[in-house]
Order: structure tokens, then sequence, then C-alpha cells
């Protein structure tokens, strides 16, 4: 299986992974410098993932804090979702790559469309 991240460039504080695509999309959409229709967009497709992605309850296990979130190649509608939303933040100056691994790591969580890992 296939695992697929959307990230930036950007560290995270507290591990050495990248920021999630989420983190730029919030702070793209909190921006005051943002146009009111990407802002909406944005929000939009932060809501369709509110209401069809669970966000992992082992997130919330102080052991995995280190855990980073991971697509399953398999999952068509939500990264279909994620790839609409790249070009606007993009165009707010942040580039989002696309990560691939076959090894995510220790998988604390796991359901249809995602995992969620502890890098090795």
């Amino acid at each position: 299986m296939q695992y697929l991240r959307f990230e930036s460039q950007e560290r995270c504080e507290d591990n050495a992974s990248r920021l999630g695509i989420f983190h730029i999309a919030y702070r793209v959409r909190d921006a005051h410098a943002t146009r009111i229709h990407d802002s909406n967009e944005i929000n939009r497709l932060i809501q369709w993932f509110r209401d069809h992605l669970h966000v992992p309850d082992a997130l919330e296990n102080p052991q995995n804090r280190r855990a980073i979130c991971w697509f399953k190649e398999t999952a068509h509608e939500p990264t279909n979702r994620i790839w609409t939303m790249v070009p606007i933040l993009k165009d707010y100056g942040y580039w989002i790559d696309l990560r691939t691994t076959r090894n995510p790591g220790q998988i604390v969580y796991e359901d249809d469309w995602q995992v969620a890992a502890i890098p090795r």
C-alpha cells in the first residue's frame, strides 16, 4: 500500500516533519490578505473534510504527539479535494509537496482513507 501526504516546506515545531496542508489551509483562510472567494473556497473544502474525514482520537494521546496523517492511495475522493486546494495555497506563496511512502512508520490509527503513524 502506498501512502500520500500533502505537506508544506515549513517544519513542525515539535518534530522533524513538515507542516501538513491543513495547517497551511487554516493559515491562508484566516489571513487578512486572503481574498474572500479564496477564503470561502478553503472553508468549503475544510468543511467537507470535517464532515467526511475522522480526526483520529489516537492523536490526543501524548504518546502519539509525533504522529502524522497520511492518505491511503485508494482515497481518491479526499485527495481530489486536496488537489483543488493546492493551487489556492500556492497563490499565497505556499508550495505544497506530495510525499509518498510505503512505510509511514508505526501506525496508531487507520480507517478507509487514512492512517496516523509515528515516523521512524
